[in-house]
């Protein structure tokens, strides 16, 4: 198992390694986290666990991540036993005589735990916004166990054995293995196999700098395939005739009694991320007298205010772009083209005066036109982001001859 896992490590590292990854995240999840099976004559419920892990997300579209990396996560199930549980099994006493054993358990219970490692595979989307941004995530992980324990307990075992020849029920001889035992506990090991889990999640994500992103949510991994196949052919307790001392009782997931075990894990999610992709030029807010000096190792001032020189769009609901936007829209395709490490987010606004009012789908449409005639010049889908504003701040204030302003996409540097 240990050799697999390193493999598919090593297979990750491979393929990740040519793509560089746009952001590096750590992940916490906490919740209910175990799994769960049909039980006879019993209850199966998740336990509080967590997991912990590094993320890869690589960019393959506007607002689309794919995202990869190596999780850590332990899983603990409980399950019980009614107290009006029987177990029965054909055996033969240290006299050859052939007998019923029979077994009953008061307040039995188990907890199963496991420690698992995750190759998460997954598509994330989010939501423009440089700020804060609702994100989905889905797909799947394969789930590979490490270690896998059992603890059991039970208020009272009652043994006993049924001679149908004499049709006589034997429950009070100690040292022929049967009678009563209080307060009885034990502990064993179980075998799992690796799994398909697919997971989902969903939140928000705030900006807390240029590079870093932190993120909350909820999340539901669900097993596509068994942790295990089902119960084996062991019977719950096995007969010792020389005392109840000794008595040892299987785990339920070794009996008949449990069907198909799979994982199912929900709760919430926590995590950060930091970019790695090559940092932006860094600008001085405002001009000076003898005006802003262009940083050599990105785009100069100059330049940049070319860029943020908002689109306008001549009449009401009007969309589409003028000859002499598409003009302006080259050159700066032009300078994006020179700078293929910077990524610019693209916002749409309407005019909402007293005259003149706009539906907010419209301030959408032209922030799309802008996005739409980039790409259209070359500049990767990756490297844009789209959004519109809900409502358009004055672009010169008391001044309804100026509302036209107002009908612009606004490109900004990221």
């Amino acid at each position: 198992m240990t050799a697999r896992l390193i493999g598919l490590a090593v297979c990750l590292v491979s393929a990740v390694s040519p793509a560089r990854a746009q952001e590096l995240g750590i992940d916490v999840n906490g919740g209910l986290q175990g799994t769960f099976y049909q039980l006879q004559d019993g209850r199966v419920e998740q336990l509080p666990g967590g997991s912990m892990g590094l993320s890869y997300s690589f960019r393959v579209g506007n607002r689309w991540d794919l995202v990869t990396g190596l999780v850590a996560g332990v899983y603990r199930t409980r399950a019980t036993l009614g107290d009006s549980a029987v177990f029965s099994y054909d055996q033969v006493d240290d006299a050859g005589s052939a007998f019923q054993y029979r077994v009953r358990a008061a307040g039995y219970a188990e907890t199963q735990q496991f420690i698992a490692a995750g190759i998460p595979l997954e598509l994330k989307y989010h939501t423009p916004g440089a700020h804060t941004r609702w994100y989905v995530r889905a797909g799947g992980r394969a789930l590979f166990p490490l270690t896998a324990s059992i603890r059991q307990t039970a208020d009272r075992l009652s043994l006993s054995g049924y001679y149908p020849d004499f049709h006589l029920e034997v429950s009070d001889l100690p040292q022929h293995g049967f009678g009563m035992v209080h307060g009885w506990s034990g502990s064993g090991t179980n075998g799992l196999k690796p799994a398909v889990v697919g997971s989902f999640a969903t939140g928000l994500s705030f900006r807390l700098s240029a590079t870093t992103r932190f993120y909350t949510g909820l999340y539901i991994y669900y097993g596509l395939t068994a942790l295990k196949s089902g119960g084996d052919s062991l019977p719950f307790a096995s007969y010792n005739s020389t005392g109840i001392g000794g008595v040892k009782v299987n785990s339920v997931l070794k009996m008949p009694v449990s069907g198909s075990m799979s994982l199912l894990s929900y709760g919430l999610q926590l995590g950060i991320s930091f970019g790695t992709a090559k940092p932006k030029m860094v600008r001085r807010p405002a001009k000076t007298d003898v005006g802003r000096q262009p940083i050599a190792t990105g785009i100069g001032d100059q330049e940049a205010d070319y860029i943020e020189t908002p689109i306008l769009f001549g009449s009401v609901d009007e969309t589409a772009l003028s000859d002499i936007m598409k003009a302006h829209l080259d050159s700066v395709a032009a300078i994006l083209m020179r700078h293929p490490g910077v990524r610019i987010s693209v916002v749409g606004h309407i005019c909402n005066s007293e005259t003149q009012t706009e539906p907010a789908e419209t301030g959408s449409a032209r922030a799309n036109a802008v996005a739409r005639y980039l790409r259209s010049k070359g500049i990767r889908r990756g490297r844009i982001d789209v959004g519109s504003a809900p409502e358009s701040d004055p672009v010169v204030p008391n001044n309804p001859a100026a509302n036209y302003r107002k009908r612009r996409a606004v490109i900004t540097l990221e």
